[in-house]
Parts: structure tokens; sequence; C-alpha cells
């Protein structure tokens, strides 16, 4: 803290762009060489700004972006054949367009497309442009109306003179200048124009006519934004485009770009935002591709990954000699989501173009871990089979337990990171006047999976202040979250394989083995599991001592056979920690495999032969540890290619109610104990409380300093509907204190749902409100209430913010009720909460609904029924199955090209306003567990224009019409066999 009168010496810099604590800065240092050149990165986010700094050239001088793809195609832009003549040729928009007579295009041969510029900008300069337009549009209008105004005067003046000059005002420069405004307005400055010959009665009638016009026109204004022409040829040796920006037609000196991969050609697409776009070309020069970015995240990350500022090398990333490869997979038509189209196109760029590392700062809570086609494809072909380092941030939904989320936290092959602050970052980042101990930032999502798995793998500086995108008007900002965690820990790879492949030639890398560095080597933080803070030089070591010994290579894949094939031992509910249990569990090592060894390029077997052989020598004699006495497992394991298995027991019978246990199985090879563990199986306990009568269950007076997080778990009373959490703090400890932010996090899994279903996160100040002046006997209460469902375990997390300062003593209390459905006349909507609604069937004619409190009586219960919702099924009227792209759409594994289904549904709405909800649940609101490669549904009117469209996630629908609609679902897929199985799949309404 600095003193009152005298300030530090210098700025905090090197805590801008954290890399002291993971020694990445320290190993750039004394290995200047291996800062990560040699090293290409993919960064799967909402694109990399063309125009930032620090994103230009890597440390020695080279291309920083070897190029930018829209993976999404939400700048697809669809082209069709044009003749021109001298030079001019009418574009897509119905513009004429001048030509620029300096390009070579040797075959004559053009072709036009338009674009909506608002489908290409992120939502925040969407809106910076249309303010402008409607600034104009309305400034212009106005000035319209007041000519049409000063004409009426001059008329009712019988001033003729007046009239004659203001009229030619009127007819010449008003009209000039809404000429850019909207044809509408350029009809209505025209019928400004009226004959000598008018009477004034009849002239001041049209004029008041004008004036109406002109006042619902600029009250109707909507703007759909400008429509750009695009001309696309082929000069000889590529393909070219050039964007008419400014709608003026004019082409006539605009340069023709080429894609970036080939020209390293960046255009302006809004000068005055300073917007940037790239070119690509696909399906033989038909479909062209403007790639913006879809928001300011990526550029942060790539930023934290791998930035390199000449003249401010202080302010670089983790790995200035990296290459990036920009995959936009945040599409803008869903305000920057991840859609199953990118994801799929942006591994098909990884493989390529041979990232040796990719970072995905992205993800959604899953209803499954570890599923999903999408993910098994990574695993198995991005990883695997390629040797790709993929790394992903474990989610912001923390501090609760088991709230990691997809890809990053939930599925092998990934790695998975939290995001831990430090003193530097406190420093230079957060202007704290006094810090607290080095800690993870409480929002950070925690382990295990639902099925036992560690969930964070390790963990990295979860904030930065680096580069940003230049519309965003800033050179460098601060963006925290594990969404900076990840590219942190995802330079750090980049640094390993920047010196592996300096130091060791040729020498294979698995990124099994660069995960097993990083995650054996990493520094004890006392998190869950003993995930711990990244060092990279310590990996570095690692790597080198371990570079012959051929289990490295692999990873390892765990099963609980008697717990639905979990990864871990997770006992949750009350009935499962009731009694000692005993487990199998199936331990397989899991070998990295080539390309070269697929059949079709293994010619000679040898490449094959090698792998077999590798398999056929490896072996393991394991000596297992349990690290509580609680879990027995046997002492030692022989384990060969194909695995084995062990029992091992749990017993939670003594272990204290309410709390949190946990324990791991390690295996250590037997001829080098001091490596540390070759695996680790966690063991996680959260034993509830049992509930009384009373449904009402004291947690007692819990006591938190900084940065502290305490837990306590309840079982849910059968039949119980919400939880209400009070909270209770008296002024005595708070007048002595500081107030405080705390997070509340209560939280219920249920098989194969997401765990935002029954989930509740909330901030409360403490200290902040209702005290007694001068101190007395007054107390602060806060109640927070969420729905549960009963017989499953109800986390409470209570969390003082890892910023907040002073100690807080805060009584807990858990109170219980519910209402359900005594009998057949309805069913809960969905299995949720009472207050979600009760489905009734339209076929009974009367509907009875009785209803209990099964967990204690109710006694302020005022009933009321309001019907909400009609519910019906549609069946699809046309389904068509056809093959995609080749050039885009393949699936990596067997690289032949994905399927669609399209199917047709008719949908009668009989009001102006209607609000739907559209489901398909075999493949809707999933992402990465969805067994299909994308979900997408658009509504159309009677006359085919485009309504709506939703991609992944179905949410309600605000239909503005009435009569018939096209509902459009398409579902891709590699498999027309299973595409053809869902051909009469109905859609809910």
């Amino acid at each position: 803290m600095a003193n009152k009168t005298t300030p530090r010496q210098e700025f905090p810099t090197h805590g801008l762009m954290p890399r002291g604590e993971t020694q990445a800065a320290e190993f750039v240092r004394k290995y200047p060489q291996y800062d990560g050149r040699g090293v290409v990165a993919a960064v799967l986010d909402t694109g990399i700004d063309p125009g930032a700094k620090g994103l230009q050239v890597t440390s020695e001088g080279k291309r920083k972006v070897v190029d930018y793809i829209d993976c999404t195609g939400s700048g697809d832009v669809e082209l069709s054949d044009v003749c021109a003549e001298e030079l001019t040729l009418k574009g897509a928009s119905g513009r004429t367009l001048r030509l620029n007579a300096e390009w070579k295009n040797p075959t004559g041969e053009w072709r036009v497309g338009a674009k909506r510029l608002s489908r290409l900008l992120p939502g925040e300069v969407w809106m910076s442009v249309s303010a402008e337009r409607s600034q104009r549009f309305r400034k212009n209008a106005q000035q319209l109306t007041d000519a049409v105004l000063a004409k009426k005067g001059a008329v009712q003046d019988k001033d003729q003179g007046k009239l004659s000059e203001v009229s030619k005002v009127s007819k010449v420069s008003e009209v000039s200048k809404v000429s850019e405004v909207s044809k509408v307005s350029e009809i209505s400055a025209k019928s400004i124009k009226t004959k000598d010959s008018d009477t004034s009665k009849n002239l001041t009638e049209e004029l008041d006519a004008q004036v109406d016009v002109l006042k619902t026109l600029n009250g109707a204004y909507a703007d759909l934004g400008p429509l750009l022409d695009c001309v696309v040829f082929h000069d000889g040796e590529q393909w070219r485009a050039a964007i008419d920006v400014d709608e003026s037609g004019d082409l006539s000196a605009a340069a023709a770009l080429g894609a970036y991969k080939h020209t390293s050609d960046v255009g302006e697409l809004c000068k005055r935002q300073l917007f940037y776009y790239t070119l690509n070309f696909y399906d033989e020069g038909r479909t062209l591709s403007i790639v913006t970015c879809a928001g300011s995240h990526s550029t942060h990350v790539a930023g934290i990954l791998a930035a390199h500022h000449p003249e401010e090398p202080q302010n670089d990333g983790v790995a200035p000699g990296a290459q990036l490869l920009s995959l936009m997979i945040g599409d803008h038509r869903v305000g920057s989501m991840e859609t199953g189209v990118g994801l799929t196109r942006a591994v098909n760029a990884i493989v390529e173009y041979g990232a040796d590392v990719a970072n995905m700062s992205y993800g959604e809570p899953s209803s499954s871990p570890n599923v999903g086609q999408w993910v098994q494809t990574v695993a198995q072909e991005v990883v695997r089979r390629h040797g790709c380092v993929f790394v992903s941030s474990a989610g912001n939904e923390g501090p609760a337990l088991s709230s990691t989320g997809s890809p990053g936290g939930t599925s092998d092959g990934f790695i998975g990171v939290g995001a831990h602050v430090g003193y530097d970052q406190m420093l230079a980042e957060y202007a704290m006047y006094e810090t607290v101990g080095d800690t993870v930032f409480t929002w950070s999502s925690r382990g295990p999976t639902p099925d036992g798995d560690r969930g964070v793998d390790v963990y990295a500086p979860g904030s930065a202040i680096t580069s940003f995108p230049a519309y965003c008007k800033e050179r460098l900002c601060l963006r925290n979250g594990t969404s900076m965690s990840s590219p942190n820990l995802c330079g750090v790879a980049a640094l390993l394989v920047s010196a592996w492949k300096q130091e060791m030639g040729g020498a294979s890398l698995s990124p099994y083995r660069v995960k097993n560095a990083i995650v054996s080597t990493a520094k004890p933080i006392g998190e869950l599991h003993g995930a711990g803070m990244v060092q990279t030089d310590s990996a570095w070591q690692f790597l080198k001592r371990y570079a012959a010994r051929a289990a490295e290579q692999v990873s390892w894949r765990t099963h609980v056979d008697d717990s639905r094939r979990a990864r871990g031992i997770y006992l949750r509910n009350a009935e499962e920690s009731a009694h000692a249990r005993f487990f199998n569990v199936s331990v397989v090592p899991v070998f990295p495999t080539s390309e070269k060894a697929r059949l079709e390029h293994d010619s000679d077997g040898e490449n094959g032969r090698l792998e077999s052989q590798t398999q056929f020598d490896f072996e393991q004699r394991l000596l297992l540890v349990a690290t509580e006495s609680w879990v027995s497992v046997p002492d030692a394991l022989y384990v060969a290619s194909q695995g084995n298995k062990f029992a091992a027991r749990v017993d939670a019978t003594k272990l204290q109610a309410g709390r949190l246990h946990t324990a791991s199985i390690d295996a250590y090879d037997s001829t080098d104990v001091d490596r540390g563990p070759v695996f680790s199986i966690p063991v996680t306990v959260t034993k509830p409380l049992h509930v009384d009568a009373s449904a009402c269950v004291d947690l007692g007076t819990l006591q938190f300093r900084p940065t502290e997080i305490v837990r306590r778990f309840v079982a849910v009373p059968p039949g119980a509907t919400r939880a209400h959490i009070v909270l209770r703090a008296s002024n005595a400890a708070a007048l002595e204190s500081s107030p405080a932010l705390f997070y509340l996090h209560c939280m219920q899994l249920e098989p194969a749902t997401r765990f935002r279903k029954f989930f509740m996160r909330e901030r409360v100040s403490i200290g902040h409100k209702s005290y007694g002046a001068g101190g007395g006997s007054a107390e602060q209460k806060e109640t927070k209430t969420m729905d549960v469902i009963g017989g499953a375990t109800l986390e409470v997390c209570l969390a003082q913010f890892w910023n907040q300062l002073g100690a807080h003593d805060i009584d807990v209390r858990v109170e219980f009720n519910g209402i359900v459905p005594a009998n057949g006349g309805g069913a809960l909507a969905e299995g949720g909460p009472l207050r979600a609604g009760i489905t009734v069937h339209g076929s009974n004619a009367v509907a009875r609904l009785d209803f209990i409190a099964p967990v204690r009586p109710e006694y302020d219960v005022s009933p009321s029924i309001v019907l909400t919702k009609a519910r019906k099924t549609l069946r699809p009227h046309e389904a068509v199955i056809s093959p995609l792209g080749a050039e885009r759409d393949t699936h990596l594994a067997t690289g032949s090209a994905l399927y669609k289904l399209e199917l047709d549904y008719r949908l009668e709405t009989t009001r102006e306003e209607t609000q739907l909800c559209l489901h398909m649940p075999a493949v809707d609101t999933q992402i990465y567990e969805n067994w299909a490669d994308n979900f997408a549904l658009a509504i159309f009117d009677a006359n085919k224009r485009y309504l709506i469209s939703q991609i992944s996630y179905t949410s309600p629908l605000l239909i503005k019409q009435c009569g018939e609609s096209l509902v459009r679902v398409q579902i891709r897929h590699r498999s027309a066999k299973d595409l053809e199985a869902l051909k009469d799949i109905p859609l809910l309404v």
C-alpha cells in the first residue's frame, strides 16, 4: 500500500499481463529462443481483430495471424454470375456498380452478391453505426419537415416571392439532403413539388398531408442497415473481391482483396469505427466469406496467449513467438454463441493448418459429461491422432461443486483450466489498497464433474490487461474469467512445445505428455483434488527428465463400473453414503496414434506395425495408495496395453454429516515413485445433513475471513419444491470490520440434466445496511429462495468474495416447503417446480387438480389457475436429406461430407402477435453433448420471407403475423442412415 504522501517509484507493469507466478516470464528470459516460435496456436473464439495492437508480428517478425476463418458461415455471401459492360455491372442490390479499370480479370467473368452490414458487426459496433444513421435520418427528416412548414407559412402569408424562393429550396436543396436516407424519403421529397397553378387552399392541404406523412415515416423508422454490394473475380492467380462499403456504387478506385492467407490483405469495413475485415473464398469462388469478429473476447484471449509488442515487450503475452490461427466459432446471428457448424469447421481447420496447440475459452453447462460427437472428435482426432494440445476454460459458474462447463471442465482430451488471482494482479489490475492472499477467483467453476472426474486440471492467472480490438477504442483492456486463465495456460503449452521442437529434434511429443508434465508439476494451492498452479520451468524440466519414459506418452482412462462407468467415485446423496460401498475400477492406457497409421495411408504397414509394437511393449507395475483411511485399495496393479481392473471400498458411514470429504486413489510407477502419481482417481463424498419433521435445518454460525468459502450439504426432504436460505448477521462484528460482498451459491444435481435447473447464485452484501446507529442489537437478514427437488442433496455454499476484506460471522438456516399434485389430473410441466406450470390434457372435458403439502402444513395458500400455454405436435410435410459441401463440412474421422436433413412444418397462428416455444427434444438445446453435428430452425411467412431463426438452443419466439408460416428445421450428421430415422420426427409447439 502506497504512503499517503509518497507514490511508488514505478507502475507495477509486470502485473498487467501476469507471467511471473507461472514461471513463464523467467522461462522466456532463460530460454529466449523457446518463446513459442515454431508453434501455431489455434484460437476458437469470437475472431481476432486484425487491427489490434500486439497481434501484428511475432518476436521473429513473422506475420502473427496465419489466417482468419469464419467457421460459422455468418459472413458468407452467395454469389451469382453477371456480365459487365464498359466497366459497369448491376450489383445484387440493384445498384449499378462502376469497376476499377486496373483490376485484372483475364476470364471476363464476374460474380456479385450482397450482405447486410448489420450481419457482420458485433452488437456494440452495430449500435454505434445504427445510432449515427438514425441521427442522420431524423436530422434530414426534420429539415424536410421544416421546409414544408416554411412553405406552408409562405402560402398562408400570400407572399408569392417568398413562396417561390422556399419552393426552390425544398425542391432542390432539401431533397438532395435526404436522398441517402431511404427511397421512401425520396418519394416524400418529390411529393413536395407542386404545380404553380395550385390554389393556396389546395396547396395548404397538400402541405399538411406531407407533414403528416413525414411524421408517420419518422415514427416508423426502422433500419435494416446498409446493403453492401460485393464483386468477385479471378485475377488469373487467385480469387479477389471488392466490397462497396460506402453504398456509392463507385468501385473505380477500390482495392480488390485476396484471401488473407495468401495476401495478408485487410480491409476497412467501418472507417469511423476502426472495424476491419479479411476474406476467404469457397466452392470455387461461388461463396465469398467476409471474416470479421463477433466480439472483443477473442482478441483479448489472443493477447494473453501470444501478443508481441516490439516497443513494449513488458506487455507481451505468454508466448510472443507463437503464430495464431483465428477460428471464429461465435455466430453473429445468435449473439456470438457457438454453434455445431462453427465447432465442426474449426476442428477441421486445426488439422488442416497443423496447429500445435488450441485454446477454447467457450463452453456451456452440459447435461452429460464427456459425451457428444464433437467432444469425442476432439479427443480422438484432434488430440489423440493429430497431436494438438487442446486447452479450454473450466467455466465461471462457481464456487459450488460440480459447476464446471463443457467442454473444458467435463471432457477427456482437454486440459481444463480454473482461474487464479495473485499479488501482482491485485496490485496492477484491481487497485486494492490492501491485498489478500493468493487465491482462486470466487466465481471460478469447481469440480468434480457429475461422474466424479476432477473437472479442473490446473489453475492459471484468470485476468490480464492486454490487447483489445481497435473498434473498442482501447489499446489494452482488463478482463477476467477462466476465459483468461485458459489462454495463459495455452501460452505455457506453446512454450513447452516450442522448447521440445527445438531441443528434442524430431522426437514425438504427444499432448498427453504435455498434460502429464503440466499437471504433475503444478504448485499446490489447496484446491479440490490437488489441482495446482501451472509452473512453466518445472514442467519443462519434467519433460526433459522423463523424455525417454514411453509411459509419459499415454493418457489413462478410468471407469468405475458400478457407477454407470463414471470416471471417478462421487457419493453425493444420502443413500450413497449410508453404508460401505464397493466399486470395480477399470484402468486402460490410451495411446496416441497417427494419421500415417490409417489403413489408407499405410501402404506397407510399417506405421501400423510401429504402433502395435508400442502397445505390445507397454507395461506398468503400479503401486496403489488411498490418501484417506476411509478408502481401501489393493497394494499393487499390473497394467498392460489392454488395461486391468481393481476393487475399491469406500466407507463414508463415520464421516461428519453436512461436510465435504475428498480423497484420491493414486497410482505410482514402482520403478520411480518419486515421479509422483501416474494417475489419480478422485473420490468425493458430500454426506448430507438430515432434515427433521420441522423441514428446517440450522447450519450454525459460519465464520469468514477474506477469500473463505464454506460449504454445507443438506438432504432435501421428499416432496419439497422450494428452499428458503435465511442469512443473519449481527452488527457486533460488522461495526469492527469492513462491509463485504458474499456469493450465496446453492445447487442440486439431477441425472442427465444441466446443473442450472436447480441452481441459485446470488450476491449478498453484509454490513452495508440494516444496522442500528451506534451499535445495539440490530440485525441484517437476507432470505433467498430457489426451486429444489426432493431426495437430492442441496449444496449451500457461502463465499466471501475474493477481494473483500474483514471478518464476518453469519448464521445460516435452510427451510423447505412443497406443494405437489396429488392425483393424475395434471403433471408438473417438464418435471419442474409447481410455478413452472401444470400440464393438463386437452382431451379431458373437466380436469380435477388436487394438491398436497408433503413437507409441512401450508396455511397461507391462495390458489388461482391461469391457462397460459397451448401445446401441440406438428409432423413434417416434407423431409429431404442431402450431402453438404466437402470443402468445409466434412467429418474429421472419416473425411467424408456431412449430411443435412431439412424438415418443413406448417404452422398456423391466429393472432397478430403469438409467442411460440418450439422444441425438438432429441436434438435441440444441446451443443457439446449432442449426438448430431448441429440443429437449427428458421421461420418463414407464407411468401417465404424470412422472419426469425434459432440455432442449438431454443427459446420463446414472438411471431408478429397471423396465418400460415413455414418452420424449417435443419439437422446435420455424418450418417445419412441415422438421419433417415428422423424424417418423421415431431416438432413440439
